[in-house]
């Protein structure tokens, strides 16, 4: 969908959708398009080019084309989001000229979802003139309210870089393989420190240990693995790195505090809850 007003804005908007989630790691995500992220709900961290953003509940995450990027959150969330291209005085990126911030505040976010309502209810009808109109000028006025809080809101400052890049590839190294043993000395090993500095420096930045954030990881890949019908508790503790499927009902149970069985069968009935409250929100 795209369309040309007074042959100075071009813009294409590629998908509007709502997001839910219980928890996200995501590593080295690369896309080909703009995503304006909006947290309904939720706390991210979102790391690229080795720079960390914190990110909560009424933020906006400008993610940019070709240029991969890191999205932790260990909470349960919901994101708005729309993914675009746009261009000015022809074939001009309009982010060159309106250069943001990875994170931004949005200075009045029930304006914003309001408008987000309208775009998303739009963006649902069947594809024609009227619905790529409507949703391509809404994008342009949620665009308007980014740029006019990227003036008055809170600058983020990133953490150090050199750090934030190595400790992002430790993350990386972990959930790539996952289902391994790993030792806290492996991972020292990788980036030649001493394991005492290392596990000191990993959770003055990440606030836990990186054997913690290791167990972290595997219960969350535990987790997604639920979510598929196909995966059996064996296989799933055996692709998640615990011993057997009785050490991890054990894990998982104390805490989740309930078993991944049990775990298993409320997931179709929250997400049909979560749906069915987002799909009834007032606009």
């Amino acid at each position: 969908m795209s369309f040309t007003v007074s042959d100075q804005i071009g813009i294409t908007l590629f998908d509007v959708k709502k997001v839910q989630y219980q928890s996200r790691v995501i590593f080295d995500y690369i896309q080909s398009c703009y995503t304006v992220s909006y947290i309904h709900q939720g706390d991210v961290i979102t790391i690229s080019e080795g720079k960390e953003y914190a990110a909560k509940t009424g933020d906006i995450m400008v993610h940019r084309p070709h240029i991969p990027f890191n999205v932790i959150s260990k909470t349960d969330g919901v994101h708005y989001l729309f993914n675009l291209d746009l261009k000015v005085k022809g074939d001009e990126d309009f982010f060159q000229f309106f250069p943001l911030d990875r994170v931004i505040t949005i200075r009045d976010p029930l304006i914003y979802e309001k408008k987000f309502d309208e775009m998303w209810s739009i963006w649902l009808q069947e594809v024609g003139e009227i619905r790529t109109v409507q949703s391509g000028f809404l994008a342009l006025f949620l665009l308007h309210e980014v740029i006019e809080s990227s003036k008055v809101g809170e600058r983020r400052s990133a953490k150090e870089p050199y750090e934030m890049d190595r400790f992002s590839k430790v993350i990386h190294y972990m959930e790539q393989s996952i289902e391994k043993s790993i030792s806290r000395n492996e991972l020292a090993s990788l980036y030649h420190m001493n394991p005492v500095y290392f596990s000191r420096a990993f959770k003055k930045v990440h606030g836990m240990t990186p054997m913690k954030m290791l167990h972290k990881l595997r219960l969350l890949h535990a987790q997604r693995m639920l979510e598929d019908p196909e995966n059996t508790i064996e296989k799933i503790a055996q692709k998640s790195g615990f011993y057997d499927a009785s050490h991890f009902t054990r894990t998982f149970h104390k805490v989740f505090k309930q078993s991944p069985s049990d775990y298993r069968k409320s997931i179709k009935n929250t997400k049909r809850r979560i749906m069915s409250t987002l799909s009834n929100e007032d606009v």
